[in-house]
């Protein structure tokens, strides 16, 4: 057996509130380490530093870049010989052959963690290394505003599994644990030893638990002996039940996992066969559609040597074989009203996206994020795309195969939005009907009446919609009228929002979706080089779709002037790859035409854009400070609103209207170094994950489930 859930034998577990930090605790018990391995959550507690400070050795682990910057920041405030002490870095502290190279014996798991942190593989390594390498010590630090704290005896279960509680209680807000690592025992030694002094501890933590969220205030302690015993009464009396239903959930658990993988092989297997049904029907049909007129030849005379009325009707077929050949007729199949048709191209692999688009790429960014992920993840599907974008060569340069149709607003105004309906119903239509998709994903802020004629004509597709919120008011209403014709509606959510994954009738709320993660974008100096920005410049990328820059009285003209009266600032326009180029010779100044601009954004110290919904969430994902000058000119898109949030988080400046003083003041400000720290901070606390992963891995299930 490895570990039970169950709870083992312990004593002594002393249990306290707001009685001295953990960090005095720990000393207090004669923990101090020769070498202190720290797991980092999101920085929300500062033992490692506390320790430092007490002259002990620290490697420090943390997980994002972000967080590394924060404890970087925080160590700078050390003196030299204390950092000296300290060894910080990035890993991946869930990986059990991660933690055993560290050699250190004692480990402390401080911050907000995931809810990984309770898997046993995890806890497991954790122990692994302090008892069978280090014989080592382990002390646990969790704030109490976060949902892994929620359950107090989920957690001390859990950490009992491998660690004999010495300590446990609250400080400050915060949950502690101090603990040894156990030996492992037999489940009858186990049943054996068990005692109540855990539960009892237990309910204690809870009890006092509900008094620090009641009051607020420091707890009262009075007749802990009696409170004991109550605890250790109710314990004593479902112990051994309780004790009987951990193993037998640990044995169904088991069970379950078994049934789960049998049925992950099947569906596999039968995902394969399907797929070669399939290639092989493919090719017979691609044979028959494209036969040559010698092939048709050979097959009618072959034919007419097996039959007697071959043989007569051989004459006539010949003679509809050469006027077929000569008339271009030769593999082309006839449909029901007298026109010809492409064969189908059946795999039962793809997946359609449509995005809309005319002036913009938005609607064209977020599917070509998720369907590269898309990709990633099932690297057999088909990637289709139809588009009204004029950015074909974005979706070929990803590998995807694509359609296009031009905007209605290309076309000469005479044209109707009838005509040009019954255009895109056709070619959609026959795109449809020639690569069978399974599943169509649409993104634009209204499906056309020629997108809903196509999609109702074919039985069996999957309808999803990935439908922008943050609309204006009086829009909201018109949009949802139509998200019915629909299977699924993802919502990708909005910086600073409710975006946790969640399921609301049709509706799935996501993440925002952005193009790029973060370890894809070009790292700081390397873009310096590139463009040969001189040492100590602060550079400043601009991006506002209106107004000319030669018009002294635009926004734009205004804002570079302001800028450009700073020595020490280059700036970077950004350039639309759809848009017209820009006729620009001024010196600290540079147009960037590239896709997508963002893969740049690390070797920006400022950005200064309207609040168009991918652009906006860029700047918040890659946490670069910001002024925002919301577009209040859109049909449905609500900048204010959104620029609004970045402002009240302190992420941004927002500017309506601004004239040269308004720029100045707002340049000053946000370019001023503490300020420019905080507002990256507060940005990159906006957004945590890319919404295009979840959308993209809902898309590759919901094409399972159909198949």
């Amino acid at each position: 057996m490895n570990f039970d859930v169950s709870p083992f034998y312990t004593e002594n577990i002393t249990v306290s509130v707001n009685e001295g930090c953990l960090n005095n605790k720990l000393v207090s018990q004669g923990k101090k380490a020769n070498s202190l391995l720290v797991l980092s959550g999101n920085g929300e507690t500062q033992s490692s530093l506390e320790l430092v400070k007490l002259d002990q050795q620290v490697i420090e682990l943390v997980r994002y870049d972000e967080e590394l910057q924060t404890k970087s920041e925080m160590y700078q405030t050390l003196p030299r010989e204390l950092r000296e002490k300290v060894t910080l870095q990035q890993s991946n502290f869930y990986d059990s052959e991660i933690l055993r190279s560290y050699n250190s014996d004692m480990v402390i798991l401080e911050g907000s963690f995931t809810k990984r942190f309770f898997e046993e593989a995890f806890l497991k390594g954790v122990h692994t290394l302090l008892a069978d390498e280090l014989n080592g010590s382990v002390a646990v630090k969790l704030p109490l505003n976060v949902n892994i704290t929620e359950d107090i005896s989920e957690v001390v279960l859990c950490l009992n599994q491998f660690f004999i509680a010495t300590s446990m209680g609250f400080e400050d807000g915060y949950f502690y644990f101090i603990g040894e690592p156990r030996t492992v025992l037999s489940e009858e030694r186990i049943k054996q030893e068990v005692t109540s002094d855990l539960l009892a501890s237990i309910l204690k933590l809870e009890k006092s638990l509900q008094k620090l969220n009641v009051t607020q205030q420091e707890v009262q302690t009075k007749n802990e002996d009696e409170e004991d015993a109550i605890a250790k009464a109710v314990a004593n009396q479902n112990l051994e039940q309780m004790i009987q239903q951990q193993f037998q959930i640990r044995e169904l658990k088991q069970q379950l996992k078994s049934v789960k993988n049998e049925t992950t092989k099947k569906d596999k297997q039968l995902a394969r066969v399907t797929q070669r049904y399939n290639r092989a029907q493919h090719i017979v049909n691609h044979m028959n559609s494209n036969a040559s007129a010698r092939y048709l030849i050979g097959d009618a005379v072959m034919g007419s040597s097996k039959s007697f009325g071959r043989a007569i009707r051989l004459p006539k077929r010949l003679l509809r074989i050469y006027r077929d050949a000569k008339s271009g007729k030769l593999g082309r199949n006839i449909n029901g009203s007298g026109s010809f048709e492409v064969e189908p191209i059946d795999d039962g692999n793809a997946i359609l996206f449509v995005p809309t688009n005319g002036a913009g790429l938005g609607h064209l960014t977020r599917l070509l994020a998720i369907a590269r992920r898309v990709k990633r993840i099932d690297p057999s599907k088909k990637i289709i795309f139809h588009t009204t974008s004029s950015a074909m060569h974005l979706i070929l340069q990803e590998g995807f195969l694509g359609y296009h149709l031009p905007s209605k607003m290309l076309f000469p105004k005479e044209m109707s939005a009838k005509q040009w309906n019954a255009m895109l119903r056709d070619h959609l239509e026959t795109v449809i009907s020639i690569h069978q998709p399974e599943t169509i994903v649409f993104d634009g802020a209204f499906p056309y009446a020629g997108l809903v004629a196509s999609m109702r004509k074919k039985d069996g597709l999957r309808k999803i919609w990935v439908k922008r919120g943050q609309h204006k008011e009086g829009k909201a209403e018109l949009v949802e009228s139509k998200e019915s014709e629909f299977d699924e509606v993802y919502v990708p959510g909005e910086a600073g929002g409710e975006n946790s994954l969640r399921k609301e009738g049709i509706k799935t709320y996501c993440e925002p979706v952005l193009y790029l993660d973060r370890e894809e974008l070009k790292d700081r100096e390397s873009v310096r080089r590139q463009w040969n920005i001189p040492e100590g410049m602060k550079m400043v990328y601009v991006q506002l779709g209106a107004g000319k820059i030669n018009d002294i009285h635009s926004t734009i003209s205004i804002l570079l002037n302001e800028l450009l009266k700073r020595d020490d600032v280059f700036v970077v326009i950004g350039e639309s790859i759809i848009g017209n180029r820009m006729d620009l010779k001024m010196d600290r100044v540079l147009t960037l035409r590239d896709y997508p601009n963002s893969i740049y954004f690390n070797a920006f110290d400022l950005i200064v854009t309207a609040t168009g919904y991918n652009t906006f969430h860029e700047v918040m994902y890659f946490g670069v400070p910001s002024i925002l000058i919301p577009n209040e000119n859109t049909k449905t898109d609500d900048q204010v609103a959104r620029a609004m949030i970045a402002g009240n988080a302190g992420a941004a400046i927002v500017l309506r209207e601004p004239g040269a003083s308004d720029f100045e003041q707002a340049i000053e400000k946000a370019l001023d170094e503490d300020n420019n720290r905080d507002m990256r901070k507060n940005a990159l606390a906006l957004m945590k994950e890319n919404g295009a992963q979840q959308m993209a891995e809902m898309i590759v299930a919901n094409v399972v489930a159909n198949n």
